[in-house]
């Protein structure tokens, strides 16, 4: 059965927020930012730093979600034309939610790849893909593509482009089967980024 793409809300965040977590415990710049921290810690921390990304975006972006008997299963942070880069209020808050919640570990870390995606990233209109995750035992069902299909075709109608960064060599190809575009590449802590854009209608 097709599974509904739906925003996350108030009442799913903190659930959307665990999705990205488990989704997110080996992806490069996680096991880097978090290289300390032992499996389970690190799933601690990204499900903190989540909950607080996705409460963000309900603020301020557009927050995606698919759920199956009630229980989210896939989660997108995304933020639409003129919504980012964020207020530096909202960018501080994230960090510092970061380092009391997750303890003493090298913010710099985290802070050194923010700075260094933050040079790429285009000025055109365009909606954001920042964070697409799928928890692990469902993932390689179609769940993410749903997602990112009705970004883009929302993207088309309003005739604007889809960018996102990318630093798991896997997930090249996916987004290219979707029309994305690799733009730039670029080493940042020590592991190859890929920066896609989609053209609107692409």
């Amino acid at each position: 059965m097709q599974k509904e793409v739906l925003p996350t809300t108030r009442q799913s965040y903190r659930q959307a927020a665990g999705v990205l977590g488990r989704a997110f415990i080996d992806e490069p710049v996680s096991v880097v930012v978090y290289k300390n921290f032992s499996v389970d810690r690190r799933l601690r921390a990204l499900t903190l730093d989540f909950t607080a990304e996705v409460e963000v975006c309900i603020r301020r972006g557009y927050p995606l979600q698919v759920s199956e008997d009630g229980k989210v299963i896939a989660s997108a942070v995304i933020y639409p034309p003129g919504t980012y880069p964020l207020p530096v209020g909202d960018q501080w808050m994230l960090l510092i939610k970061s380092i009391l919640g997750n303890g003493i570990y090298d913010i710099r870390l985290n802070k050194q790849w923010l700075d260094e995606i933050e040079k790429i990233h285009p000025d055109e209109p365009h909606y954001y893909l920042e964070y697409l995750g799928v928890e692990p035992e469902q993932q390689g069902k179609g769940f993410g593509s749903i997602i990112l299909q009705h970004l883009i075709n929302r993207a088309d109608e309003e005739c604007v482009g889809c960018y996102l960064e990318n630093a798991n060599p896997r997930n090249v190809a996916f987004y290219q089967r979707f029309g994305f575009q690799v733009i730039s590449e670029k080493e940042i802590l020590g592991l190859p980024a890929w920066f896609m854009w989609r053209p609107p209608g692409n």
